[in-house]
């Protein structure tokens, strides 16, 4: 997690250094969500590419693992999704679910025949819709509760329609962390990073948080220095390094 206060008061630092004028939480705010989703992106690349160190044997493993070291930088994204109820569909004999709204990439897709939640089976997923009316042909391929199916589109379809209990494993895309309340420091995954203020104190005059309404970053805190820089790049800063390192240091020994 990543405090949405620390990256507002270093971006509404820069921009005083650059003479960029002072940033109002409304144009912060508009760049942040896209900020927080190139970050994301950048981790999600660099794990794909020690994905493909390690297949080609080019992993040390153990300590010096590439591989360990991307799965531990993605794990705060690896999610399990439980579905109980499915829209049943009549004319195809199918189970229909709405694909979760943050769902990145898809791992896996495990059901249960209803009535009996005790064994799993893994489905063999399908994305290209033309191969679906041949599986369904072959008496080989036709799919039953010992080997289910399911097609991935816009939503996911199970079939045959007499499972249940569907288990969805994936990697969800970054949203936000609630900032305080009894869900402080949980992902809010129905909302994004955003700075709200609050009124200004009346000891001190300064802007408060509104901690209620504000998110925080959904971003590993190392990736502060980045997320800055992914900013302030957006609104035109010229970064200074020192300056920005500095706040990094800062965010760290506050953390």
């Amino acid at each position: 997690m990543i405090s949405v206060i620390r990256v507002f008061n270093a971006i509404r630092d820069l921009c005083n250094e650059d003479q960029r004028g002072f940033v109002t939480p409304e144009v912060f705010n508009s760049f942040a969500e896209i900020a927080q989703e190139a970050v994301y992106e950048d981790m999600k690349a660099e794990f794909l590419v020690t994905d493909r160190l390690r297949k080609s044997n080019a992993d040390l493993g153990g300590a010096y693992s590439v591989k360990r070291g991307g799965l531990d930088v993605m794990s705060d994204y690896l999610i399990e999704d439980d579905f109980v109820i499915g829209t049943f569909d009549d004319n195809e004999e199918r189970l229909i679910f709405d694909k979760p709204k943050d769902m990145d990439r898809l791992l896996s897709i495990a059901v249960a025949k209803q009535g009996d939640s005790s064994k799993q089976r893994y489905c063999e997923i399908v994305y290209d819709i033309d191969k679906v009316a041949p599986i369904l042909r072959s008496n080989l391929s036709t799919p039953t509760e010992d080997y289910p199916i399911a097609i991935v589109t816009s939503n996911i379809e199970i079939i045959p329609d007499t499972m249940s209990g569907v288990k969805i494993s994936h990697y969800r895309r970054p949203t936000s962390v609630f900032v305080s309340g009894e869900n402080a420091g949980e992902v809010d995954r129905n909302a994004f990073p955003r700075y709200v203020p609050s009124q200004a104190s009346t000891v001190t005059g300064l802007v408060l948080l509104d901690a209620v309404n504000s998110r925080n970053f959904d971003l590993p805190r190392d990736k502060f220095q980045d997320l800055v820089n992914e900013i302030a790049g957006m609104m035109g800063v010229r970064l200074r390094d020192p300056m920005i390192a500095g706040y990094s240091a800062q965010q760290q020994a506050q953390a």
